[in-house]
């Protein structure tokens, strides 16, 4: 009876306008009781969108009920707030992942900033390839470098291809996106330094060079016999990445012809230099063409951004349905 009593008066006094102090007594107050109406009326606080928002979040965060979770990740796109909602998904651990990664798909900037910084402190592995294709397709520069921060502290090495492809971004035109765009850059190059390079043990002296890092990892890069942008995760590419390296493989079609009829050796990039493996390259992206929509999105490419080109038909014929 004394409980109800007291959490009745508690939910009074959270009613209080403003950053009233009785309010804030309130938040502390109920998260010490932490029974299910205490925490409905912490949850119930959160709508309040103020410094006892703020307060309330903690106060979940530390009482650590699930019930909170939904509610805190919605705070997520509210820049004054999200901080302290961020903090108290944390407490959560591996139960905030899956709703955090729907927010960094879905939410906006300021929710995806904060999603990427959760996901990063958690260190979970599921975040790794949502935080890649937030890192390859985000059109905000604050969260691909919240993004990069975060693929830095997972320290997974399927990450290190797209932070390589990252430091090779163009300069910006507008002083703004170019300051955006070294704060990208910088968080990169420490990533990459807590990641090191995947492909060879080296000693501790030369991983916490990031420099090093990115050298030795475009070395790879280049003396690989496969175009650089078709190493890894073929889904983590929008469909204008696939058609560009298309593209590429035609003009160094055009080159060995024109080399043919000038009677001198073809300028040709490692991965195209022999037949199977330029065979290869479009294969390998007409399957995934395939994949992604048939041979409507085949037939789509091959005409409207190849300009029918033989032997990139050639090269899919035995590909689905494709003639």
């Amino acid at each position: 009876m004394f409980k109800a009593l007291k959490v009745m008066h508690l939910a009074g006094a959270l009613k209080s306008k403003g950053n009233a102090q009785e309010a804030y007594s309130a938040v502390l107050e109920l998260g010490r009781l932490g029974n299910d109406k205490a925490i409905e009326l912490l949850i119930g606080a959160l709508d309040r969108r103020d410094g006892v928002t703020r307060s309330a979040a903690r106060e979940l965060g530390r009482v650590r009920d699930e019930r909170a979770i939904l509610p805190l990740v919605g705070l997520l796109g509210d820049e004054s707030i999200n901080q302290a909602a961020a903090e108290a998904l944390l407490a959560f651990g591996n139960k905030a992942v899956a709703p955090l990664i729907d927010v960094l798909q879905t939410g906006n900037g300021h929710a995806r900033q904060a999603a990427a910084f959760a996901l990063g402190e958690l260190r979970d592995k599921r975040a790794v390839e949502p935080l890649i294709l937030v890192v390859q397709t985000d059109d905000e520069y604050a969260v691909r470098t919240a993004a990069v921060t975060a693929l830095g502290q997972i320290k997974d090495s399927r990450a290190i291809w797209i932070l390589v492809a990252t430091l090779r971004m163009r300069d910006e035109t507008t002083p703004e996106r170019q300051a955006a765009l070294e704060q990208l850059r910088h968080a990169t190059t420490l990533a990459m330094r807590k990641i090191g390079d995947p492909l060879a043990a080296r000693p501790a002296s030369v991983m916490d060079a990031a420099a090093a890092v990115v050298e030795q990892v475009e070395k790879k890069v280049a003396s690989a016999e496969v175009h650089p942008r078709l190493i890894g995760d073929l889904k983590l590419l929008k469909t204008e990445e696939l058609v560009e390296v298309l593209k590429e493989l035609i003009k160094a079609s055009e080159e060995i012809s024109w080399a043919k009829l000038e009677s001198r050796e073809p300028m040709l990039a490692d991965y195209f230099k022999t037949y199977e493996q330029r065979f290869s390259v479009a294969e390998t992206i007409g399957r995934e063409l395939h994949h992604r929509g048939g041979t409507a999105l085949m037939k789509e490419v091959f005409e409207q951004e190849l300009n029918s080109y033989a032997s990139i038909g050639n090269w899919w014929s035995g590909i689905g349905g494709w003639l």
